[in-house]
């Protein structure tokens, strides 16, 4: 495909048809390498979402970009490693709860490859609170800097769209840079769904989030079509890409072939409903001493209770429980016995400034 022939693909979208998983990864395919303009591409990313995008043009899309991911190979069995990133867009706007559980998974001797970006929608994304204790994220998003952080610390951060070589996506490119042109230019694409999905890192389960609950059979048909073995979608009632504290979830649980859609509440983790007031960003500031305080066992309101819960999800399907409660439970020991605040220790002292982490538990209280 070249890419006058995008033309006759948008053809296809602007008539209501869908795309088969090969005519979606080669328009992706030309469209990355060729268009600089990115006015195919933005065409093509636009038409996909306002037709209704299937997990078949999702699993072409991640096709197109795995190719340009380069494959780093970890000491870690592949069943052993997960990443709890999800979509992002929490209509909410939480603190940094993902961020703070992955500590909690990664000191139950899981290994984390934690995508992690700056904020766009939110106060402060975990790029953000990475950059407060002197990692840079950005620095660290190479093969080499995440092969030897994981195997080092059992946790890796890092940002997946900055591993491809700049010279192979000119049409990824020119679209950021005209959407940053027009400012008005924001609309939900194919990177909000599926950005973080990939990863170079091999894993075969994971809890991804999504801010709206009609792409969850969507996001779990992709994780099966990807040879994912096991896994949870969720969706916080309300607009959470997160498991909520604060009113129903609903969860897509995948398997290989099979999906197993219910609801679950607070109660089922074991702790009480919640406010959205007491759970909600107010500053970065605010985001890393909530942080701190979670994970040196400072913190007991709800805002712990929503990373209890989020870190029990991923416990559950990484077989280190047998449902939420034990979860919550085993998350618990995890802080108290100060396993979570040393991961973070670990980390900083890796590739960070020990300092500036000493300078915040000062201001945290901790």
């Amino acid at each position: 495909m070249i890419l006058k022939d995008v033309a006759k693909i948008l053809t296809k979208l602007s008539d209501g048809e869908n795309l088969t998983t090969k005519e979606a990864e080669e328009a992706f395919d030309v469209c990355l390498a060729e268009d600089k303009e990115a006015y195919f591409f933005t065409a093509l990313t636009m038409g996909l979402m306002a037709k209704g995008i299937t997990s078949d043009e999702l699993f072409g899309f991640c096709k197109s970009r795995q190719k340009l991911l380069p494959e780093i190979k970890v000491k870690f069995d592949s069943s052993k490693i997960t990443d709890n990133s999800g979509t992002g867009g929490d209509k909410l706007k939480t603190f940094n709860v993902s961020t703070t559980a992955a500590f909690i998974i990664a000191a139950a001797d899981i290994a984390v490859a934690k995508q992690s970006y700056f904020a766009v929608t939110g106060i402060g994304g975990s790029g953000d609170l990475f950059r407060e204790f002197g990692i840079d994220v950005v620095k660290e998003s190479n093969p080499k800097s995440i092969k030897k952080t994981i195997e080092k610390v059992c946790f890796t951060p890092y940002i997946g769209e900055f591993l491809p070589s700049p010279d192979k996506i000119p049409g990824f490119l020119g679209w950021v840079k005209k959407r940053g042109k027009t400012g008005g230019l924001n609309y939900i694409s194919p990177y909000h769904l599926a950005a973080n999905v990939l990863t170079p890192i091999k894993m075969e389960r994971r809890v991804y989030g999504c801010f709206d609950r009609k792409y969850l059979n969507i996001l779990a048909e992709l994780f099966q079509k990807l040879g994912y073995k096991k896994g949870l979608i969720i969706h916080g009632i309300g607009g959470l890409d997160e498991v909520s504290n604060i009113g129903n979830t609903e969860i897509v649980e995948f398997t290989k072939n099979k999906l197993k859609n219910y609801t679950v509440s607070p109660e089922d983790f074991g702790v009480k409903k919640a406010k959205h007031d007491e759970i909600k960003a107010i500053s970065v500031e605010r985001n890393v001493i909530d942080f701190l305080r979670i994970l040196f066992n400072k913190e007991k309101g709800p805002k712990r209770d929503i990373v209890l819960m989020n870190a029990s999800a991923s416990l559950f399907i990484m077989d280190k429980v047998s449902n939420f409660k034990d979860g919550v439970e085993l998350s618990k020991k995890i802080l108290e016995e100060n396993k979570a605040a040393d991961k973070l220790v670990d980390l900083v002292k890796a590739i960070g400034d020990i300092e500036k982490l000493n300078q915040w538990k000062k201001l945290a209280k901790v």
